[in-house]
C-alpha cells in the first residue's frame, strides 16, 4: 500500500469521510482508512470482463458512490480515463489513473 495523503476529506453522496487515502496499484484498490474503519473506493470489474490500466482503479458512480469521481479528480488525486456502462441497469463506472 501506498499512501497518497494522510489527511483528506472527501464528500460522498450523503456523508463526508476524512482520513488516509491508499493505493496498492498490484491489487487495483484505493481506500480511505477513517477512525471508523475502511471505506473502499475502487471496485472490480472483471465479472463484467474489464480489468484496468497500469496504476488505474475503476470508481463506480452509483449508490453512496455518486459523485465520488468527481470529488477526487477535483482535489488533484485521480485523472478520468474512460466512463463505462455495467449491469443489467447501465450503471455507471469510471476508470480512473491515480495521480497523487
Amino acid at each position: 500500500m501506498t499512501t497518497i495523503t494522510p489527511d483528506v476529506t472527501i464528500a460522498f453522496s450523503a456523508i463526508t469521510l476524512t482520513g488516509e487515502l491508499y493505493h496498492n496499484p498490484d491489487r487495483d484498490i484505493l481506500e480511505l482508512i477513517t477512525d471508523e474503519g475502511i471505506e473502499r473506493l475502487s471496485t472490480d470489474l472483471g465479472g463484467y470482463g474489464l480489468e484496468s490500466a497500469d496504476g488505474a482503479v475503476f470508481i463506480k458512480d452509483w449508490s453512496e458512490h455518486r459523485g465520488l469521481t468527481e470529488e477526487l479528480e477535483r482535489q488533484g488525486y485521480i485523472k478520468v480515463l474512460r466512463k463505462v456502462f455495467v449491469g443489467p441497469f447501465s450503471s455507471r463506472a469510471y476508470e480512473v489513473l491515480v495521480t497523487a
